[in-house]
């Protein structure tokens, strides 16, 4: 991250529910559920034409989350999945 805002990138990582500083809920802990959240971060930021990066089962949440929150609202320029769990 402090690679891309070195170059003048915005950057925007988020805590997956249960996760670092999100609240701790006992459900939703699945990839359409993250999906979810990161298009209710996106959202809320109105990101447009934005690179989406996951590692590992981040990955997963981009894969999932590009067929379904990335169009029609042209959210997402691009998708790196890097050592990636897909779904």
């Amino acid at each position: 991250m402090l690679s891309f805002l070195s170059k003048g990138y915005r950057v925007v990582a988020h805590d997956r529910r249960g996760h670092g500083r999100s609240e701790q809920v006992a459900d939703g802990h699945d990839k359409d559920h993250y999906a979810a959240d990161a298009f209710a971060v996106a959202k809320a930021l109105d990101l447009k034409n934005a690179v989406h990066i996951g590692h590992s089962r981040g990955g997963g949440e981009v894969a999932r989350y590009v067929p379904r929150h990335g169009e029609p609202a042209g959210r997402v320029a691009k998708a790196v999945l890097v050592a990636a769990i897909p779904p």
